[in-house]
């Protein structure tokens, strides 16, 4: 028997959570009953609508308290099962299969600017080790994470799986088409768009400078906007053509991806990017940093660029031809991977 974590479903949901949400949402299409059960939070608010899956609330707590005490006393009171932890986290008394999407936290200690992100990393490190020596099986969502497992963690190659990401999720999206009459100030000038938090591996800073190069276009940035969280000093007023959106709905980042004159993904790390897909799936053309994973996943379908160069000509850069993203499409899904991580922990058990 595999025991979900469902802290996943206590928390919004941005990239990590996605992936958890979709998988879990595929693994209950095609698995039997009796193979896996979800334990969630009692205070969960997000928990999706499954069939052969079935749902246990039990305990109350926020964050990473349900994981280490809840969730570890219902794992411990259920000797025969092994957790199967999604997001990067799992319950430390009894450690079980794990996920870790990246390694960032790890190689890239410059991002970790603030006393919470100095934690954080902490934490996660701890979390790597404790998978490094309990874990007897481990996912990741590229060969390049994997890659950085094996060569920081010292893991042997055959105990890693990689898995990815997908979009169909985006196809039950219905674009916010109200966007444009409730703001029409924001579509006065063709715009660049982004989506992503501020965290310093994002590199927005590549798009504060590139916009002040580009005054005819806008460039709207959408997601997690709580600045002091990462050390930084961004003032929206010293950008007059970039404008912050905060935390936007599904409808309205799916209107602003199908309309925008290109979407711009310029991260420094990522351990996968969903962002990128979404945007390919509606027919946005993708504006991507030639670093870490990404060229192994976009492929010849993205317009690439140097996340430290910000010496670039927009509309020069998307003068040229790139391929369709139809291939990209069509390797990245969440049903794929589901079924790899189904047939995985079937041949595991």
């Amino acid at each position: 028997m595999i025991t979900i974590n469902g802290q996943f479903t206590a928390r919004r949901v941005t990239g990590q959570e996605r992936f958890a949400f979709e998988i879990i949402s595929e693994l209950d299409k095609i698995c039997k009953k009796g193979q896996y059960t979800l334990v969630v939070p009692k205070n969960a608010s997000n928990i999706p609508h499954l069939n052969n899956i079935p749902v246990v609330k039990f305990g109350k707590a926020k964050g990473s308290l349900w994981e280490q005490t809840f969730l570890a006393l219902y794992m411990l009171t259920h000797p025969r099962s092994i957790s199967l932890n999604l997001l990067t986290i799992m319950p430390v008394l009894k450690p079980g299969i794990i996920c870790i999407h990246d390694m960032s936290y790890r190689t890239h200690p410059e991002y970790c600017k603030t006393f919470y992100m100095k934690v954080s990393r902490c934490w996660h490190i701890f979390q790597e080790e404790l998978a490094r020596r309990f874990s007897p099986l481990l996912f990741t969502v590229s060969e390049y994470s994997k890659k950085q497992m094996i060569e920081c963690l010292k893991i042997p190659s055959n105990k890693i799986v990689v898995l990815g990401n997908g979009w169909e999720h985006f196809k039950e999206v219905t674009a916010d088409e109200t966007l444009k009459e409730r703001h029409p100030d924001w579509f006065a000038n063709p715009y660049f768009f982004s989506l992503g938090s501020l965290a310093p591996n994002k590199n927005m800073q590549w798009i504060l400078e590139v916009a002040k190069r580009h005054p005819q276009y806008n460039f709207f940035i959408g997601g997690k906007a709580n600045l002091k969280a990462y050390g930084t000093d961004y003032k929206e007023e010293d950008y007059k053509n970039v404008r912050f959106l905060g935390y936007i709905s599904d409808g309205e980042v799916k209107y602003l991806m199908a309309h925008c004159k290109a979407f711009i993904f310029p991260s420094f790390f990522e351990g996968f990017g969903i962002p990128p897909l979404e945007a390919m799936s509606v027919g946005a053309k993708c504006i991507i940093a030639k670093a870490s994973c990404l060229p192994e996943i976009f492929g010849e379908s993205a317009y690439w660029i140097d996340p430290y160069n910000i010496n670039v000509d927009l509309d020069e850069l998307l003068s040229h031809d790139v391929a369709s993203p139809e291939k990209v499409l069509n390797k990245y899904t969440f049903k794929r991977f589901a079924k790899i991580m189904h047939d995985t922990l079937c041949g595991f058990s």
